[in-house]
């Protein structure tokens, strides 16, 4: 906090974009009940990917208060930061299921190759290899 401070108002335009672009970042922080706090995480890298955009542009004009205010009164950048946070919250949301039905997919496969490899092992052996052996009272 010793240097954090100082160092934020050495370079107040920017922690103005920073605190400005990483709000979905924050709320993602807030609204994560999961101790591993794994939506800001996924939320915050693509957020902060769409704000250092911005932040370069700042430095590239200049760090003063009138890039800082032509940056915050364009739509386009509000909507690049904004977006890659949705983006962010997009494969939060999507990846688990996705990876949840391959999973399935994959282990629905191996269950049908094994039941293959069953035919062909009762075609070959015999029923008896099945392990389902008939008992004495229903050969009779």
């Amino acid at each position: 906090m010793v240097i954090l401070c100082p160092a934020g108002l050495v370079f107040f335009p920017t922690t103005v974009l920073l605190l400005a672009g990483l709000i979905p970042t924050m709320v993602a922080y807030v609204i994560d009940r999961d101790p591993d706090k794994t939506a800001p995480m996924t939320v915050g890298a693509l957020n902060f990917v769409g704000v250092v955009a911005f932040i370069i542009s700042l430095w590239k004009a200049g760090h003063t208060m009138g890039a800082l205010t032509k940056i915050l009164t364009d739509p386009f950048a509000w909507l690049v930061m904004y977006g890659a946070a949705g983006a962010g919250w997009g494969l939060y949301y999507g990846i688990p299921p996705a990876v949840a039905a391959w999973i399935a997919l994959r282990a629905e496969s191996r269950i049908a190759d094994r039941l293959e490899e069953q035919r062909e092992l009762i075609a070959g052996w015999g029923p008896e290899v099945s392990g389902v052996v008939a008992s004495e009272d229903a050969k009779d």
